[in-house]
């Protein structure tokens, strides 16, 4: 691998992915340069991984949920060898969701891990506006987490006040156990987390939540807010059903183009309220703050490391004993990218 050169993984077609020696990213104006420290893999990634991303874009770079530290910045030079964290979606701001102030509903945004390269390299460009501070407390595998937070916490934004009400959870992943822990922190009478999978069942029961293994445990007493983290279609018409008449249904999981087959009567008889959940973006700062002042606690979530040789072990965890996430350890040893001291660096196009 020469200088010019650097290790990711390129998804160049579904099913069609592998580590690979790429030309290293070159910042264009007002752009930073980032090595990036770790990088976790999340549900949509593996859609992407799989082929079955409805609305992917190949080749990409995946990765979107991670840490670095940055390289150069010109335009933040304070910045330079700082532990740092980014808002990776960048709104057009000049469609009509941009102009009504709803960014994440953006119809022309660029996405890193989507639209332009991702964190699954060893270097990363992104405008330096975009970025963070990671504080000192917050571990790079942690820092991971901030944005399924941010995703958690536009979800509890977009539902109705939980505050002295029952709050289920369909799910026991990781964005629901940090919608979970958002409910209690707010103040939910009690918050139910609903997941067949042991594991997942009994890390919720450390964080202090209720924890059932099926919907029907919620008969005797339904939840009146019922958060969908699951991506799994099948999952809709008996969530619905297992929301208390009157209640809300906060739809919060991607299921991509999966369908199923429900009787929208279950909404009306019901007067249920279902409200869709689409992305953390510009939540960033406020996931930082809820994450430093202990409302959640993001660690028990993290599992151990991995090189960026062993992604292939996301796609073989299945059953009891998969993780949460995988996490990946990059820019380790003496490959790691060197840190430019004078902040100035030859500007171009992200590549």
């Amino acid at each position: 691998m020469t200088a010019a050169d650097m290790l990711a993984l390129v998804v160049r077609g579904p099913k069609e992915h592998a580590v690979e020696r790429v030309p290293r990213p070159v910042p264009g104006p007002g752009e930073a340069l980032v090595a990036i420290t770790h990088v976790a893999m999340c549900g949509t990634d593996l859609r992407l991984l799989r082929g079955t991303l409805h609305d992917a874009e190949y080749p990409v770079i995946p990765g979107h949920e991670w840490a670095g530290r940055v390289v150069s910045a010109p335009t933040r030079p304070e910045l330079v060898g700082r532990a740092v964290v980014a808002d990776n979606i960048l709104p057009c701001r000049e469609c009509p969701q941009c102009a009504a102030g709803r960014f994440n509903l953006c119809t022309a945004c660029d996405e890193l891990g989507f639209t332009r390269p991702g964190a699954f390299a060893e270097l990363v460009t992104i405008p330096a506006q975009q970025l963070e501070p990671l504080p000192e407390q917050l571990s790079g595998a942690a820092a991971c987490l901030l944005e399924p937070l941010g995703v958690a916490l536009h979800a509890c934004e977009r539902g109705p006040d939980v505050r002295g009400r029952l709050v289920g959870v369909i799910g026991g992943g990781t964005i629901g156990l940090l919608v979970a822990q958002l409910a209690a922190a707010a103040g939910a009478q009690r918050v139910s987390v609903v997941d067949p999978v042991t594991a997942r069942r009994a890390l919720a029961t450390e964080l202090g939540l209720d924890a059932r293994v099926a919907l029907s445990e919620w008969d005797d007493e339904q939840p009146e807010v019922v958060f969908d983290s699951t991506g799994v279609a099948d999952v809709f018409p008996d969530g619905l059903r297992a929301t208390r008449p009157g209640g809300a249904y906060v739809l919060v999981g991607y299921s991509g183009e999966e369908a199923v087959r429900f009787e929208p009567s279950t909404v009306m008889l019901r007067e249920l309220t279902v409200y869709g959940v689409l992305s953390g973006q510009g939540q960033l700062r406020r996931a930082l703050e809820v994450a430093t002042s202990g409302a959640v606690r993001l660690e028990p979530l993290v599992s151990a490391p991995l090189p960026l040789s062993r992604y292939r072990a996301v796609l073989e965890d299945t059953g009891e004993a998969a993780p949460l996430r995988r996490f990946f350890e990059m820019g380790s040893g003496t490959d790691a990218p060197e840190i430019d001291a004078d902040a100035t660096v030859q500007e171009g196009g992200h590549s």
